[in-house]
């Protein structure tokens, strides 16, 4: 069911699952000011959304994301005014599909360039097409890896391996993403949807709350201590503990069989 549209958006939610659709096809779906606004505004709703349980963001067409549109790069024409442009759409865009607290699948079903890798690297998981290929091509026009590269990265790779991707711009498989474990599953190109789908379905039937304050102190584990990360968890586990979907673990396992999970 499709609830929403814009001009280069689709937005579909169907059990629990929303579906975020790139849709610039003639462009490689390149990301142009209204299709940032439209992101922004999209994963707004989605994060406050009690009913959508995952996200998937996939591209129409051939490619996932080309990256940023190189002809609305004209507008960078003060290292002020293009600092200032870049920041609101990591604010708006790449921090909030990062921090949302559900889970995220990148559906990778073709190109994935610059910005559109880093989209992909902003979700919790990554499905990709056998047939795509992807780059950190931002140094081949001349620029610094943004939207969230410099940081997310580092958090999955080596330096080493980073820096030869950073530096170099080069291209790689999905096979070769596989094997650097940059990429979660590899697929027929004809299947990215569906096994995107199909695992987006698991993670939205599961304990919503859980994962979601799982996911946020993975990501805090790495600039924390011992005991910080302690603390939290037990913070978070405080909360779980009063949850439905705890509740009704507690409850099926008493019973054993299994639990329905509704997400709060």
């Amino acid at each position: 069911m499709t609830d929403q549209e814009y001009a280069h958006l689709l937005v579909q939610r169907d059990s629990g699952v929303a579906t975020v659709t790139l849709n610039r096809p003639d462009a490689r779906n390149a990301l142009n000011m209204d299709l940032k606004r439209s992101l922004a505004e999209t994963f707004a709703s989605l994060a406050d959304d009690p009913t959508v349980r995952c996200v998937v963001v996939t591209g129409a067409g051939a490619a996932f994301c080309a990256g940023g549109d190189v002809v609305e790069m004209e507008l960078n024409d003060t290292p002020t005014h293009s600092r200032a442009r870049l920041q609101v759409l990591l604010r708006d865009v790449f921090q909030p599909l990062a921090e949302m607290e559900k889970p995220t699948v990148a559906a990778v079903n073709g190109h994935a360039h610059g910005a559109g890798l880093s989209l992909a690297l902003a979700c919790d998981l990554i499905v990709a097409a056998d047939t795509a290929v992807m780059s950190c091509a931002f140094m081949r026009i001349g620029l610094l890896p943004d939207c969230g590269a410099l940081y997310f990265l580092p958090r999955r790779l080596p330096s080493s391996l980073v820096k030869d991707l950073v530096l170099t711009g080069r291209t790689f498989t999905a096979k070769e993403g596989l094997e650097m474990r940059l990429i979660n599953r590899v697929v027929p190109a004809d299947d990215v949807r569906a096994e995107s789908q199909q695992l987006a379905t698991q993670l939205a039937a599961g304990p919503t709350v859980a994962l979601g304050l799982a996911k946020r102190l993975l990501d805090q584990s790495l600039q924390s201590t011992w005991s910080e990360m302690a603390t939290l968890e037990a913070l978070g586990q405080a909360v779980c503990y009063s949850t439905d979907d705890h509740l009704a673990a507690r409850a099926a396992f008493a019973q054993r069989s299994r639990p329905t999970f509704l997400g709060t």
